[in-house]
């Protein structure tokens, strides 16, 4: 009778270990900002999933070895139209994601230590077709804040990341645009400390149908401090037809719009780069580092096209 109870003993304790071990997926959420994004967040870390099946509407995500919790579902799932449905084969637990709008393709990837996204490419809203005189216009600009997160980028003199001086700027610029350019959208790839993959930060200019995408980054040297200040400032162009070279051209007889909010945008970097000493506290500038900024006369460039703001 004894070594019966003991048996029954070993074999709840031995349950009750492997559910406190097992991968329980604790959390499914959505988000619609930018990217349109479900994630899934788990008691552990994910140790492997399979990539992202489409059937139809729906977007299936195979995780090994896992289960759902009972409350898993987010209200957010409601109020983005997702609806999930969930399984177990074998020992796989297979989520279903029901989406209600129109979407191209899916992609999963890990999202912090516990979690992966599910990213949604949805498929963009047909815009009508604009003229040559307003095509150019700079109705939005997207601003990169490089690095960001478990990337910190370069570390200055005193200590202070790249990350945090990157995020510094494009807020503040994105605040001087709304001042100078108000009929301007500008989006930020991020406005927090958190790490956006490279692939995110482009579909987020394209989603957003940004003219113009400026990611802000510092330069590193060998050596602290080093005698290099300044700015640089290179231009990637996809290459020139005939409606760019007319609104660029300094021959024009008339100053087309574009040219004019070109006009502004620089004077909204300019006026920035110029500001007190109360703005390069916000980025974590010395007043001596703000002063070589504001002794730069020029800017030097080591590749692509140079432009002088």
């Amino acid at each position: 009778m004894r070594h019966g109870i003991m048996t029954c003993i070993m074999v709840a304790l031995c349950a009750t270990s492997m559910q406190a071990h097992t991968l329980t997926i604790d959390t499914i959420s959505v988000s619609a900002k930018d990217v349109f994004t479900v994630r899934i967040s788990a008691n552990a870390s994910i140790p492997a999933y399979q990539r992202a099946e489409i059937v139809g509407n729906t977007i299936v995500v195979r995780i090994p070895n896992a289960i759902m919790d009972a409350n898993a579902i987010h209200p957010s799932c409601g109020e983005h139209d997702v609806r999930v449905k969930h399984e177990r084969i074998r020992t796989t637990l297979v989520i279903r994601f029901v989406i209600s709008v129109p979407f191209d393709s899916a992609s999963v990837r890990r999202d912090g230590a516990h979690a992966l996204a599910v990213y949604v490419f949805r498929t963009p809203t047909p815009q009508p077709t604009k003229s040559a005189d307003t095509k150019w216009m700079l109705d939005v600009i997207v601003i990169d804040a490089g690095h960001g997160g478990v990337d910190g980028g370069a570390v200055g003199v005193n200590g202070i990341s790249e990350k945090t001086v990157t995020l510094a700027i494009a807020k503040k610029v994105k605040s001087l645009i709304a001042q100078t350019m108000p009929e301007t959208r500008v989006v930020l790839t991020r406005e927090t400390d958190t790490f956006v993959e490279l692939f995110k930060r482009t579909q987020i200019a394209n989603e957003a149908k940004g003219k113009l995408f400026v990611s802000i980054h510092c330069n590193s040297m060998p050596t602290k401090p080093h005698p290099a200040h300044g700015c640089e400032t290179y231009i990637l162009r996809p290459g020139r037809n005939a409606d760019a070279a007319r609104g660029l051209s300094p021959m024009a007889s008339e100053i087309p719009p574009e040219v004019r909010s070109l006009a502004r945008l620089r004077y909204a970097f300019r006026k920035f780069f110029s500001a007190g000493d109360e703005a390069a506290r916000e980025i974590g500038l010395t007043p001596q580092q703000h002063q070589l900024l504001l002794g730069t006369a020029g800017f030097t460039g080591r590749g692509l096209s140079l432009i002088h703001i």
